[in-house]
């Protein structure tokens, strides 16, 4: 039965048993969602001119002028933006899948390596890509329909990186269907399992993130993964999904919630 408690407290068992590689996922994540490239340079080159004038380096500042116009153009006409896109389709999204087979690997007592986030990019990396990508289409297609259907949509999408990170395999079409259908009758208790971490997420923010980098967010993708493992023997168990389907997460971390 859905145990939300339960599913916190073994998520931050199994995350404070392999801390800084699971703080290490996490943030790496974080910084591929929030990236934006040319903005960023362009920042970085304006930072150096205007201490290159501050160090009276004048001559040096006068070669960076034009630098930081150009990368100023660069931004302003939305490079920006058809970048920080393929970084999110070719990269981002295929990281999002390793870091779920990260946690789902991960355990108090089998703690997972590092290198298991490279997960999305070895098994079917084109399947994973089409799939993230149209999830992420169909969830924003949802949202212009008003806030509302959107959110609903995106808690039914849940599964979907969790069902790539334990089946690469399993067709875009079948995934979607199948995070639907395991969701279905359980997105109340996603959402109140989203807001139980607002507390945790406005400490965040008074510490200037520190909080969220070094505990909350590795705490949530470890809880995380502990509503996949109970929504995952759901479907098995009422036959949403066969085993060829979800053929199990190696080297076994299963845990029974029913």
């Amino acid at each position: 039965m859905w145990d939300r408690p339960l599913f916190k407290q073994t998520g931050k068992d199994a995350f404070l048993s392999n801390y800084w590689p699971c703080v290490a996922v996490s943030v790496l994540f974080l910084l591929l969602v929030g990236i934006d490239l040319p903005s960023t340079l362009h920042e970085r080159v304006q930072e150096l001119m205007n201490l290159c004038l501050s160090l009276n380096l004048y001559d040096a500042a006068e070669l960076l002028a034009p630098l930081v116009q150009v990368t100023g153009l660069v931004a302003f006409f939305s490079l920006g933006l058809a970048v920080t896109f393929l970084l999110s389709l070719l990269v981002t999204n295929p990281y999002e899948v390793g870091l779920c087979r990260f946690f789902l690997e991960n355990s108090s007592a089998r703690p997972a390596p590092f290198a298991r986030v490279a997960f999305g990019f070895q098994g079917n990396y084109g399947n994973v890509v089409l799939t993230q990508f149209l999830r992420n289409l169909f969830l924003m297609l949802w949202t212009l329909l008003f806030i509302v259907p959107g959110i609903l949509r995106s808690l039914g999408y849940f599964a979907v990186p969790f069902l790539l990170a334990e089946n690469p395999d399993l067709p875009w079409k079948r995934t979607i269907q199948l995070s639907l259908a395991m969701t279905r009758g359980y997105k109340w208790e996603i959402f109140v399992f989203y807001l139980s971490y607002l507390g945790w997420f406005l400490l965040s923010a008074l510490t200037l993130a520190l909080a969220g980098i070094f505990y909350v967010y590795p705490y949530r993708y470890a809880a995380q993964a502990e509503i996949y493992r109970f929504l995952r023997q759901r479907a098995l168990t009422e036959g949403l999904a066969t085993p060829e389907e979800l053929p199990g997460i190696h080297p076994p971390t299963e845990r029974s919630f029913l």
